[in-house]
């Protein structure tokens, strides 16, 4: 039983020797998307070169070693690689343009030789493709300032967040995309600048420590006119409701008014001088309007009486007057 258990662990220690040994040849290779990428063979013209096949995930593309002074034969052996594929004269390398983001992945180059034998050589390599980086862009939060220090968090980043994008910060030296930055008087004139990279390309941006603090306090300044913009527009809403109320009241009070002067009729009573001088009665029946609402009570008939104050029997200049009237009688 310690014997299995032996030669396992010895068969285990050797697969994973090998294992370390090719990812120590491992060549890397970086590229860009839409650009092409090399991957270096550098054969000699003493070697007697007879063939090379590459492959990847699928089958790449069959190599053959042209006539004296022509170009090598390539045959590419999967559509994916189509009119991308290129070898050089005169190292054999290996050439793939127009580079897509699928073709990232290890590739594999089987190089026969011939001197006295046929010899099989084979190289590994790992493509990676990445985006070119694009200017990064700077923001700032956490904005505070006191006794004429800012207190300020920059945050940097790239339009699209690629893998393997590195962030420093000059002239500080910080690492990472996130930066806290204490503004005093002193150090008025520093610039801040943000370098992104990855392995194929940088770029960088920067930002000025005034303009850091004149942002800042345009947003102390803001915040104050929105203070003051908040408290007086309560102060007008304090005073505009009260009077809003008032007028409202007013214009009810109108409205009862004229309904009220709607229903009231004057009549107009002439009382002939020959009349007994005792206590008349004149009634007087006045029909319904026919404008009035149909929700007004209607008016029916009125009774007004006359009292006389003067001695009718006595002649005097004041018999040429006209016939005495009564006072208009208010009905509602």
């Amino acid at each position: 039983m310690a014997q299995c258990l032996l030669w396992i662990l010895l068969l285990f220690l050797q697969t994973w020797l090998e294992e370390a040994g090719n990812d120590a040849t491992l060549i890397v290779v970086n590229g860009i998307l839409g650009e092409r990428a090399t991957f270096p063979l550098n054969i000699q013209e003493s070697q007697q070169l007879t063939s090379i096949a590459w492959t990847s995930k699928t089958s790449v593309a069959f190599v053959k070693p042209g006539d004296p002074g022509t170009p090598p034969m390539v045959t590419v052996t999967h559509r994916n690689y189509y009119e991308r594929i290129k070898v050089t004269d005169q190292n054999y390398n290996l050439v793939i343009s127009d580079l897509r983001m699928e073709d990232a992945g290890v590739y594999r180059a089987d190089i026969n030789t011939e001197t006295n034998t046929i010899s099989t050589t084979t190289k590994r390599y790992h493509l990676q493709v990445y985006r070119r980086l694009g200017k990064p862009k700077i923001t700032q939060s956490f904005m505070t300032s006191v006794n004429s220090t800012c207190n300020v968090t920059l945050t940097c980043s790239v339009e699209k967040e690629e893998k393997n994008v590195t962030y420093s910060w000059s002239p500080l030296g910080e690492v990472g995309n996130v930066l806290q930055v204490f503004q005093t008087p002193q150090n008025q004139e520093l610039t801040y600048t943000c370098i992104a990279w990855n392995p194929v390309s940088n770029s960088s941006d920067s930002i000025s420590t005034q303009q850091l603090c004149a942002d800042t306090a345009t947003a102390g300044s803001y915040t104050r006119h929105t203070g003051l913009l908040s408290g007086l527009a309560v102060l007008f809403l304090l005073v505009l409701i009260p009077s809003s109320v008032f007028l409202l009241r007013l214009c009810k009070r109108g409205r009862r008014q004229d309904a009220v002067s709607k229903k009231t009729i004057y009549t107009y009573i002439t009382v002939s001088r020959d009349t007994q001088p005792a206590e008349a009665r004149i009634y007087d029946e006045i029909p319904q309007s026919k404008e009035l609402p149909s929700k007004e009570e209607p008016v029916n008939t009125i009774y007004s009486t006359v009292q006389y104050h003067d001695k009718m029997g006595k002649t005097s200049t004041q018999d040429s007057r006209p016939p005495r009237t009564s006072a208009y009688e208010i009905v509602i």
